[in-house]
C-alpha cells in the first residue's frame, strides 16, 4: 500500500510454499496453474490457522483500532456464504493493543505470516468493495516476511519496512477519494519496481463488482493482472528484494494519509473477498486463473485438526434454551475434545459479558441471574494453544434471559469457532467486564 517513509502504514510452524524454487520460471506455453494453497472462507469464522489479525498496525494518520472480532454482533470479521467480509465500523473506541488510544472506527487486517508464506507463482483473489463514499482505504498486498511486525516470531523478523526482507508489493491498493482507479506499487530500498495506477474500464463504478486482482511472480519479473488482463509488467532482474518468502495481507483502513476525508454520513464500509489462493507452474493444465477451480497440487498441505468446543446451557434439572431469572442457578459446561497428547499444551479461558458474579471452574461456569434484565448476554470460551496459537480453538454462545411469560423467544445456536487470536497482547475476544485464566497445571490436572 502507499507508505510514506515518515508515516508508514503497515504495518506452530510456516508452511513455507516455495516449490518455485525448483521449477523452472518460464513457462511453456502449455503451462497452467496449479493450487499450493487456498482459503475459500466456508465455514462461520475465519480460519485462524491461515490468518493473524494485526492488532498493533497503526500507521499513516489512519483512525481505525484493528481488532480480531469475528463473532459479535458488531464484529470486524464475518465469514458467511463462502466468503470473507472485512467490516469497518463507525464506533468510537479505546483500542486496547495501541495502549488504549481512542480511535473512531474499528476495522479488520489479516495477514498470513508465519502461517502461509509464498516465493514466486501466482497470488490472487477475487474481491469486491460495497462502497463508493469517500475515506476508505481497501488494500490485496504483500510483504517480505522478515519485516518486524506482528506478529514477531524471533526467528530473523526484525528488519524495518522496506529494507531487503521487509519489501512490499501492492497488488490492489484503492481509495474512494480518487475512485476511478486503483495503485499496484513496489516499496522496497533498492530501487525495484515503480507504481503504476489502473484505471477501471466503468469507472468506479467496477470497486463495486467481483474482480479478480493477482500477480505472477518468477525471479525476474512480476506481472500485474486484474481479471484476465494484464495491466502491468514490473522488471525486477538483478533486484537484491523480493526473491524471498513474502506473505499476504487484506485490510480496512479508514482516513489517513490517502483515505483522506470520511464522509460524515457513512456509518460501515465492506471488502469483501471470495477466495485467495497460492498457484505454481504445472505442465498438466492449462489453468489461466489460480482460484477455486484450479487444479490442486497432490502436495497441498492440510489444516491441522483442532480441537471441538461445545458449549451446553443447563438451569433446574437439564439443559434449556432460555433462561429464567428466578428459576435458580443457571451454568454453561464447555465439552472438550481433545487427544491424550494435546491435553498438556492448552490453557483455559472463560470470557463473559455482562454476566453477575459468574463462578468459574475449569469446564464449567456459574451464575445467578436472579439479577439479570431480560436480553441476550454473550458467553465464549478460549482453548489457548501453550506455544502455537493458529491452534487455539474457541466457541461463543448467546444466553437468552427471558422472564417467564416472555420465555418463547427461539434459541440462538453456539457458534463455534477456531484458531489464534492474532494478537501478542490479547485475547482474540475480550468482553471487557471480566476475564479469568486458568493455568495450565490446573487444566492438566482437571482433564487428566
Amino acid at each position: 500500500m502507499l507508505d510514506s517513509l515518515i508515516n508508514r502504514k503497515k504495518t506452530s510452524s510456516t508452511m513455507l510454499l516455495a516449490l518455485g524454487l525448483t521449477l523452472g520460471f518460464s513457462a511453456p506455453a502449455s503451462a497452467g496453474w496449479e493450487v499450493q494453497w487456498i482459503d475459500s472462507f466456508e465455514g462461520d469464522g475465519v480460519d485462524w490457522r491461515n490468518w493473524t489479525a494485526q492488532t498493533q498496525a497503526n500507521y499513516n494518520n489512519e483512525v481505525q483500532c484493528y481488532t480480531a472480532d469475528d463473532y459479535s454482533s458488531e464484529r470486524n470479521y464475518d465469514v458467511s456464504d463462502g466468503t470473507l467480509k472485512i467490516i469497518a465500523r463507525k464506533k468510537l473506541h479505546s483500542c486496547p493493543t495501541l495502549g488504549g488510544q481512542t480511535k473512531s472506527w474499528t476495522s479488520g487486517r489479516l495477514n498470513s505470516k508465519d502461517k502461509r508464506e509464498f516465493l514466486y507463482g501466482r497470488i490472487e483473489s477475487r474481491i469486491r468493495f460495497h462502497n463508493l463514499e469517500r475515506g476508505t482505504w481497501p488494500a490485496f498486498w504483500m510483504l517480505e516476511n522478515r519485516i518486524a511486525e506482528q506478529p514477531i516470531k524471533g526467528d530473523g523478523d526484525n528488519v524495518g519496512w522496506p529494507n531487503p526482507g521487509a519489501g512490499e508489493i501492492d497488488v490492489w491498493e484503492w481509495f474512494s477519494n480518487q475512485p476511478t482507479s486503483y495503485i499496484t506499487n513496489f516499496y522496497n530500498a533498492s530501487g525495484c519496481g515503480s507504481e503504476y495506477r489502473h484505471p477501471y474500464p466503468q469507472g468506479a463504478a467496477d470497486v463495486l463488482e467481483w474482480q479478480k486482482y493477482a500477480v505472477e511472480w518468477t525471479p525476474d519479473k512480476i506481472d500485474f493482472y486484474m481479471n484476465d488482463t494484464l495491466v502491468v509488467s514490473q522488471n525486477i532482474q538483478g533486484c537484491r528484494q523480493y526473491q524471498e518468502p513474502m506473505f499476504v495481507l487484506l485490510n480496512v483502513a479508514m482516513g489517513g494519509n490517502l483515505g483522506g476525508s470520511i464522509d460524515p454520513n457513512l456509518q460501515q464500509a465492506t471488502m469483501e473477498i471470495d477466495y485467495i489462493a497460492h498457484c505454481q507452474f504445472s505442465e498438466g493444465n492449462d489453468a489461466k486463473f489460480c482460484d477455486e477451480q484450479t487444479p490442486k497440487s497432490d502436495e497441498l498441505i492440510p489444516a491441522i485438526p483442532l480441537p471441538e468446543l461445545q458449549l451446553t446451557l443447563t438451569q433446574g434439572n437439564g439443559s434449556v434454551d432460555v433462561i429464567e431469572p428466578f428459576a435458580g442457578e443457571a451454568s454453561v459446561t464447555v465439552d472438550i475434545d481433545l487427544s491424550d497428547e494435546q491435553k498438556a499444551d492448552y490453557s483455559l479461558y472463560w470470557q463473559v459479558d455482562d454476566i453477575p458474579s459468574p463462578v468459574m471452574e475449569m469446564q464449567t461456569l456459574t451464575f445467578d441471574p436472579s439479577s439479570m434484565l431480560d436480553g441476550d448476554y454473550e458467553i465464549g470460551v478460549l482453548l489457548e494453544h501453550v506455544t502455537d496459537e493458529s491452534l487455539n480453538s474457541r466457541a461463543v454462545m448467546i444466553v437468552r434471559v427471558r422472564s417467564k411469560e416472555d420465555a418463547t423467544s427461539p434459541p440462538i445456536e453456539p457458534t463455534p469457532s477456531s484458531g489464534s487470536s492474532g494478537g501478542s497482547s490479547s485475547l482474540p475476544f475480550i468482553f471487557g467486564l471480566f476475564l479469568l485464566a486458568v493455568s495450565r497445571h490446573s487444566f492438566r490436572k482437571i482433564l487428566n
